[in-house]
């Protein structure tokens, strides 16, 4: 995992990032802390790239190909940061090195074992709930119901990111789809089950579903008629019958006022940022769903304590009055919790933020990536975000400029460098 975060002013942005790196699977797993996940994306100009989640991308280092894009690049600059995003699409897109057809099997396996996974453990625990002895056609029974609701929700998302046909992916990735059923479902299933199974890995391989092996990338700077920080967010998976599967996730401006347009503060992360949020909401967001979640089962089953308690039996209409009255509560709270928090916690923060200098927000920015690796380090869970911590700053004047940042060249048997 990462930890990522960007902090924009008027002045400038400030980007920052972990460089642990988890190697294995579950269960087996290395932290190594010597990746680079931040790097200037022109040699010429004020744009820089952050990467988290996979490592590589069809299989070829994130490095690599940032790098190799930066020399394709050249002294090209646009006047937008989007058209930076769009052009660096390009060219995975057009670059055969990077687009190897053999390694699409490899985007199929990954999207598809993910969902089966977690469709098999849900039927795991229907069968460890059930205390009378269960043959294969009951769990056969659990599986078509649960692949079937996978199916129906994925078929209503609107948002199609692959314009693929069935048939094609169907002749092409049949062996893959194979390959994950026998690996996980060790009994031969029924045609019908098989047929809805190719269905959802034809489903959440064009749908907005991303594998845990997808990449999230942060493109920041400037474009040539911009004056102010502009970020934009992407998830990439990869590619399937050679087309691209992307998703745009968030998109920050830095504006002359607080308008539709833009803030004139932002403080951002990415990756593992529950510390992050902590920090600028004053709740740790797990901690604020759990009691929120409380809240809700409270004031939503309200009717059944008073009936309960009271002994008196209410009619369907009082019960549907009484549960639009818990709901109607429960949004008050929720508004009253968000308007506190914006009033104490986000807007005094934003307001310091505003007028940061670009060497603190540099510090800002370093500061929350630490806080996040402290706190992995002293829990229970894997140290995957661990220092060095790499900063830079960008700003329209003086471009990308590295305020800390690891090295593997050393630079005295390393003169060219």
């Amino acid at each position: 995992m990462t930890a990522e975060v960007a902090i924009m002013n008027k002045l400038g942005m400030a980007l920052a990032a972990d460089s642990a790196i988890t190697s294995g699977r579950e269960g087996v797993q290395k932290v190594y802390n010597s990746a680079n996940k931040l790097f200037s994306l022109s040699s010429e100009h004020p744009v820089g790239i952050m990467v988290y989640g996979a490592a590589s991308f069809m299989e070829v280092p994130w490095d690599v190909i940032i790098k190799s894009y930066r020399e394709y690049l050249g002294d090209r600059k646009f006047t937008d940061l989007e058209f930076y995003l769009e052009d660096f699409l390009d060219f995975l897109l057009h670059d055969e090195r990077f687009n190897n057809s053999d390694v699409e099997d490899i985007i199929v396996y990954r999207t598809f074992s993910d969902i089966l996974k977690r469709i098999v453990r849900e039927v795991e625990d229907d069968i460890e709930r059930n205390d009378q002895k269960v043959t294969n056609e009951k769990v056969t029974e659990w599986l078509m119901d649960c692949v079937i609701r996978n199916l129906s929700l994925y078929k209503e998302k609107q948002e199609v990111l692959l314009n693929v046909e069935y048939d094609p992916f169907r002749e092409r990735f049949s062996s893959i789809v194979k390959e994950i059923k026998e690996e996980l479902i060790s009994f031969e299933l029924p045609e019908e089950l098989k047929d809805k199974l190719f269905e959802l890995a034809f489903e959440v391989t064009r749908k907005d579903y991303f594998s845990l092996g997808s990449t999230g990338i942060v493109i920041a700077g400037f474009g040539e008629h911009e004056i102010f920080p502009h970020l934009l967010n992407y998830r990439l998976e990869g590619f399937v019958l050679g087309e691209l599967k992307y998703k745009k996730l968030k998109e920050k401006k830095i504006s002359y006022t607080n308008d539709q347009k833009g803030e004139t503060a932002v403080i951002t992360a990415f990756a593992q940022r529950e510390m992050v949020d902590s920090f600028i909401g004053g709740i740790e967001p797990n901690m604020e769903d759990a009691i929120f979640g409380i809240i809700k089962q409270v004031l939503t089953g309200y009717q059944e304590q008073i009936q309960k308690h009271l002994n008196i039996t209410f009619n369907d209409e009082q019960v549907k009055e009484i549960e639009n009255m818990g709901t109607d509560l429960y949004k008050s709270v929720e508004d009253a919790v968000e308007e506190y928090q914006e009033n104490n916690y986000i807007n005094p923060l934003l307001g310091i933020v505003r007028s940061l200098p670009k060497e603190d927000i540099a510090d800002m920015a370093e500061a929350l990536v630490n806080l996040t690796s402290f706190k992995r380090r002293v829990s229970r869970a894997t140290e995957s975000v661990g220092p060095p911590i790499d900063v830079a700053v960008i700003t329209k004047g003086d471009g990308f400029v590295w305020m800390k940042r690891k090295n593997y060249v050393d630079p005295v048997i390393n003169a060219r460098f």
